[in-house]
């Protein structure tokens, strides 16, 4: 019964009905326009979630990924729908570890009209990661840049005849 009475008093206590207080914000001089998270390589390369938000400097960006199976591979065109703030004179490049750097097989192709409920212009690309491993797609205008990391899985090996 104590315990009970204890528990009430402690979750009552918590619903004051007051607004909670503000996020404590970070010195400018620490964040300088950064939105989002940093771009840390995923532990697998799972191509949920779809809609991620990417590490922003001076712009904010989203990226919708259509996959066309649940891991993201090596050797296949993924498409990516981005939404980003500033303008639209964009470039688009993807870097792997060891100075490997590749440009869209196809795109930035701009979209009018969309259901991706995110801030900023939207287009889509196609990138051919041509390795498995981590990597960092980044997009820059004249407001900033946004990146965000994925891990790309190694390439299906071929089914053996049965």
């Amino acid at each position: 019964m104590r315990r009970a009475l204890l528990t009430v008093v402690l979750f009552a206590a918590g619903c004051t009905g007051a607004p909670a207080p503000a996020p404590t914000a970070v010195p400018a001089a620490s964040s300088a326009g950064v939105i989002g998270p940093a771009a840390a390589c995923p532990t697998t390369a799972a191509a949920d979630p779809l809609v991620r938000q990417a590490y922003g400097r001076g712009v904010e960006m989203w990226v919708m990924l259509f996959a066309t199976q649940r891991t993201l591979v090596a050797g296949q065109t993924l498409k990516i729908v981005v939404r980003l703030t500033g303008g639209q004179q964009v470039t688009v490049t993807a870097d792997a570890p060891g100075q490997q750097q590749i440009t869209p097989e196809w795109g930035p192709e701009w979209h009018g009209g969309s259901t991706f409920d995110k801030p900023g212009g939207e287009f889509g690309v196609g990138l051919g990661f041509p390795a498995a491993g981590c990597w960092t797609v980044r997009v820059v205008n004249e407001s900033g840049s946004g990146e965000l990391t994925l891990r790309i899985g190694d390439r299906p090996s071929p089914a053996s005849p049965s």
